[in-house]
């Protein structure tokens, strides 16, 4: 085992983007949020890290100027109504804050016309007259906790139906109708609705917009702050898995020289620390006003180039020059063609409960120690946007990806509605993905007859059809035996309405033409598998289709309608995956492993070796 191996070996060491991203809550409020992170940087000045911590709704109200109260209270929705009408505006009161203009804007509450949206959520109703024209209406919250309200229109007179003119890019106008969907980007729907809204026009926004003017919980503590000592460390790739890696760690910013010493475990075990070689790491630092204890660390990279194909590596860093050196870890690099049989490591969301995640995949490590890579569908984090967040991941994280390469794709909450800075910025991803995207956000790896394809598939924020000419592209020239793709909203979820139809039917198209075995996905926090797809349906006993997966492995849990096409599914059950490849055999093996070690699914491909038959 490696705990075993590790004890031994550290006794024998001791010596933005111009890219084209549709971010539309950057574009929309641009204005806003640059008046947002001044007032952001006045309260980093005044107020103490102590203060800044314990801001509530009221003390951050408190803190505004009269001008600065004024513009918030005016400045998120702008719309027009073509005749004096009646506005109603409904939010979510769950989290107990009431948006602060809708006094000062003069709205009365109707409690008669509270309603339920998504079976729990209690929506409170204010309303008041406005005349024909332009109405400007006030930011969601100040803590960033409510999603943004719905503002409804009735005619005044109670004649002819009132229009809403929407003079924000990006939003539209429904018809309100029980079981309709009050967001753009959410499968959040109403429940319930008091006739005097029913039939009325409803001013829809982006679920993600959330966030926009946080002022409350927007300062943290990190459990986890920098030291000068080297710790998240982690193994990604950027070039051949064959013969490269990239090895990355933190400090914190009294740390100027890293580096690191690795050596093939053989010839380290025949000689010592003379069979190493010493590489100096190259460092970017990570600015953070949120983190009060912790506002500035280092990651420091080495990038290792030809390595030898099937090769056991050691390595350790040092970050005092030297002078002492963590313990040792180990990994190995693929061979340079398909002869040696391999296993992977396959995940669901984590997102919530980051501690009972971690101990999962240490059960994984524990049990299946040699995994080349674990590969990760997304929603890594809760909150994309919160270092501390990201400090807890790696935490947890870094003991299995110190040895075993990571392989993540993004999803919804890595980037929490916009454009996902530090999830770039914390991994070392190939830049072969879409010339369209940033680099990072697309990418692929081949490991021997293995074909991995990372895509991102938050359609609200990056068009599907930027990833479609290159998917298209890779997925044809590549030779692999096995073609897998990994990206993070399902196209067949395991309950009905959160399908995702927009990325569905533009890449399902090219999974089918270049016969992708599997997709691994993830989202919809449920434990799923679909008999192979091809063309939305079902195939025959006979024929090559792509089978869908669903995996969860945080905390956070969703109920479960199967599909007519679902081969398995289970709820409340948080699973690893592990896939066994042999390519001397021409096998692929799949797992899927509850938390007390059982075995819930399993199912087995066989391709002819040396052929590029479709089973």
């Amino acid at each position: 085992m490696r705990l075993f191996s590790n004890l031994t070996l550290t006794l024998l060491l001791l010596c933005f983007c111009g890219i084209a991203v549709a971010d539309v809550s950057g574009n929309v409020h641009r204005d806003l949020e640059e008046r947002v992170s001044r007032i952001i940087a006045r309260m980093s000045e005044d107020l103490s890290p102590k203060e800044r911590i314990a801001l509530t709704a009221d003390s951050a109200a408190r803190f505004l100027t009269r001008d600065e109260r004024d513009y918030l209270g005016t400045s998120f929705s702008h719309f027009r109504v073509d005749r004096p009408a009646v506005i109603y505006v409904a939010f979510d009161a769950s989290y107990g804050e009431t948006p602060f203009w809708l006094k000062d804007q003069k709205f009365s509450r109707r409690t008669e016309l509270d309603f339920i949206v998504d079976e729990e959520d209690p929506y409170h109703v204010w309303s008041k007259q406005v005349e024909a024209g332009q109405v400007n209406l006030g930011v969601p919250s100040l803590s960033g906790e409510l999603k943004p309200y719905l503002v409804f229109a009735g005619a005044l007179d109670g004649k002819a139906p009132v229009t809403i003119t929407p003079l924000i890019e990006g939003v539209d106008v429904q018809i309100a109708e029980v079981g309709g969907l009050p967001f753009i980007d959410d499968n959040d729907y109403f429940n319930t609705l008091p006739q005097a809204l029913v039939g009325l026009p409803v001013l829809r926004s982006y679920e993600s917009w959330e966030l926009v003017s946080r002022f409350v919980g927007y300062f943290r503590e990190t459990r986890y702050p920098s030291s000068s000592r080297p710790d998240h460390l982690q193994l990604t790739w950027q070039g051949d898995p064959a013969t490269s890696a990239t090895v990355q760690w933190r400090t914190d910013n009294s740390v100027e020289k890293s580096r690191l010493w690795v050596a093939p475990k053989n010839r380290f075990l025949a000689r010592g620390n003379r069979a190493g070689q010493r590489k100096n790491a190259t460092y970017t630092e990570l600015h953070s006003r949120q983190v009060v204890n912790d506002p500035v660390v280092r990651l420091h990279r080495v990038v290792l180039r030809d390595l030898q194909p099937a090769t056991d590596y050691l390595y350790a860093v040092s970050t005092d020059d030297g002078k002492s050196w963590t313990s040792p870890r180990e990994f190995r690099t693929a061979a340079s063609s398909p002869v040696e049989p391999f296993s992977f490591v396959y995940l669901g969301d984590p997102q919530n409960g980051l501690d009972q995640w971690g101990q999962l995949i240490r059960q994984a490590d524990f049990e299946f120690p040699h995994a080349r890579f674990y590969m990760i569908a997304g929603d890594l984090i809760d909150h994309g946007q919160e270092q501390d967040n990201w400090d807890q991941f790696f935490h947890e994280g870094s003991s299995v990806f110190d040895r075993s390469m990571v392989v993540p794709a993004l999803g919804n909450h890595d980037s929490h509605g916009g454009h996902p800075t530090l999830y770039l910025k914390q991994f070392a991803l190939p830049a072969n993905g879409s010339e369209q995207l940033d680099a990072g956000r697309t990418y692929h790896v081949t490991y021997q007859d293995l074909l991995v394809v990372v895509m991102d598939s938050n359609y609200h924020l990056v068009e599907p059809e930027l990833q479609a000419e290159w998917l298209d592209r890779v997925l044809g020239e590549s030779e692999a035996r096995w073609k897998v793709v990994i990206y993070h909203h399902p196209f067949y979820a395991s309950r009905e309405g959160r399908d995702n139809k927009p990325i569905r039917d533009v890449w399902g198209p090219i999974f089918d033409k270049h016969h992708v075995d599997i997709a691994f996905q993830g989202h919809d926090h449920a434990y799923m598998r679909t008999v192979p797809m091809r063309g939305n349906e079902p195939v025959a006993a006979d024929e090559q289709g792509t089978i869908y997966l669903v995996a969860v492995s945080g905390t956070k849990m969703y109920e479960q309608e199967l599909p007519e096409f679902a081969a398995f599914g289970a709820v409340n059950t948080r699973t690893y995956q592990v896939i066994d490849v042999d390519p001397l055999s021409g096998s692929l093996k799949y797992r899927a492993i509850d938390d007390n070690g059982n075995v819930i699914d399993q199912f087995a491909l066989r391709k002819p070796v040396n052929t590029q038959a479709r089973r």
